[in-house]
């Protein structure tokens, strides 16, 4: 099988020089690829299409909420197959950016289709507009494997916890400036921006077009700037993708070689299991337990996006100063404080402690109580260091997999991570309807993270200083 070259091979001597912390331009336009795409996930999938699809395009929120279930069931299901021999095929032909510009090509006019998704499915039916979201995710996250497999080639090996912390920093400055720009500018005023009409709910089919024009615009640098992957000699087709799926096979079948990669694997997806039921459900969690109502969660929403550009900038820094792996295990830590802080609150309770008759503490609309404070403190610090998690995870996983098989394990852990994301949220709902308890709910969640936590200290790799070429 061609091997691609490691990463430091791959890069001229002259940008190599050990210490070097500053972002050079390839890993500064790779980092501005994510924030390209990151806010489809927080302003599509999260605060303003997908609700505006379940009660206005689908006119039921139980049945599109359903039907945005089981599109991420089906389309979680899909990537999980073909994730890793995606990520296992690339390896063989080396470089990433042609697949990853191919994909972004159909992405961007899917996204840009979703104008079409009128009340009532007037122009476009519901199920097609699902699909279109489902095909969307399934491109998104194959993208995603290319992506974070092609860290190692666009950054030196001091570069990459930073590029990768400020990848996702990106991403959340760029998710706030547009759900900013939509909310003053088309959602607030009575005659939105572009002459749009809120009767035709234009500004919320307005959402993914913005989202796709930050795409293309945000993904140009890479594919200018960015190094990548050298060629192997071999071409994209039926041999190159059997000869993929046959070093899965092998990776697999051979894991103790690389067993380190593959405990940090199991313990990654435990972790993130948690995680994503964390970032997930923390809004219904804080809208039925504190009783908050629409605006208050608009500005809890645009929190968790700072929480997430400070995140990313802390994950880079503990990166450095801690190395990966025990920079993840302090983010896996940090989550756990900010559950603990998140489930002990209520309208009257602290840290599991009642208050009575709490009363404003300061003079705001919103968040004013003491418990209030607390739990806004708590959700944040939260968001910032699960976020930070993420970003710590990727680079941990460039410095524990072999660099001819990075796309293979970004594919597996694509697997992993789709294989099991049903876990936390079951855990979640079978502890709640027992308990009759959100709060008690998240308990297991606490569990998963514990667990992540104890399986890195059987990882070795990942210390402070970068592994050698």
């Amino acid at each position: 099988m061609p091997t691609a070259a490691g990463p430091e091979e791959a890069l001229p001597p002259s940008v190599s020089v050990p210490g070097a912390r500053k972002l050079d331009r390839s890993a500064w336009s790779w980092a501005t690829y994510q924030a390209g795409r990151d806010p489809y996930i927080g302003l599509v999938n999260g605060f303003l299409f997908a609700p505006y699809f379940a009660t206005v395009v689908v006119g039921d929120g139980v049945k599109g909420q359903a039907m945005i279930a089981q599109m991420g069931m089906i389309s979680g299901l899909t990537v999980a197959f073909i994730a890793p021999v995606i990520g296992a095929t690339v390896d063989t032909l080396g470089p990433r950016k042609p697949w990853l510009a191919l994909i972004t090509l159909m992405v961007i006019p899917l996204m840009m289709s979703l104008w079409f998704a009128a009340p009532g499915g007037a122009i476009l039916s519901p199920w097609i507009v699902v699909a279109i979201l489902g095909l969307i995710s399934i491109l998104l996250s194959c993208g995603e494997v290319l992506f974070s497999s092609m860290l190692p080639y666009a950054a030196t090996p001091r570069m990459r916890p930073m590029a990768s912390g400020w990848a996702l920093s990106l991403g959340n400055v760029t998710s706030i400036i547009l759900l900013l720009f939509i909310l003053l500018a088309l959602m607030l005023p009575e005659k939105p921006l572009f002459g749009l009409s809120k009767e035709a709910s234009e500004p919320d089919r307005m959402v993914p077009i913005l989202v796709a024009l930050n795409f293309a615009l945000c993904a140009i640098p890479l594919f200018l700037f960015s190094k990548d992957a050298a060629k192997s000699g071999g071409k994209a087709n039926a041999a190159s993708v059997k000869m993929g799926v046959g070093s899965l096979v092998s990776l697999i079948r051979n894991w103790k070689q690389n067993s380190d990669a593959m405990i940090y694997l199991l313990a990654r997806t435990l972790a993130q299991d948690a995680g994503g039921v964390l970032l997930i459900l923390c809004g219904v969690y804080a809208a039925g337990v504190m009783g908050w109502g629409g605006t208050e969660m608009l500005v809890y929403g645009l929190l968790g996006c700072v929480a997430g550009l400070i995140g990313g900038v802390l994950a880079g820094w503990l990166d450095e100063t801690f190395g990966p792996k025990i920079a993840f295990q302090i983010e896996i830590a940090g989550s756990v404080v900010g559950l603990i802080g998140i489930i002990g609150a209520a309208p009257a309770q602290i840290l599991f402690m009642p208050v009575t008759d709490p009363q404003p503490v300061w003079n705001a609309p919103m968040f004013s109580t003491l418990p209030e404070l607390v739990f806004v403190f708590f959700g944040f610090s939260g968001f910032v260091f699960q976020i930070a998690a993420w970003s710590s995870s990727r680079t941990l996983l460039t410095r524990l997999a072999p660099a001819s098989q990075m796309g293979a394990f970004f594919g597996l852990a694509a697997l992993a991570g789709n294989s099991t994301s049903w876990l936390g949220p079951m855990l979640v709902g079978i502890f709640t309807a027992v308990f009759h308890s959100q709060q008690a709910g998240f308990v297991p969640v606490t569990l998963l993270f514990a667990a992540g936590f104890l399986l890195l200290f059987f990882v070795k790799g990942g210390g402070k200083e970068p592994d050698p070429a």
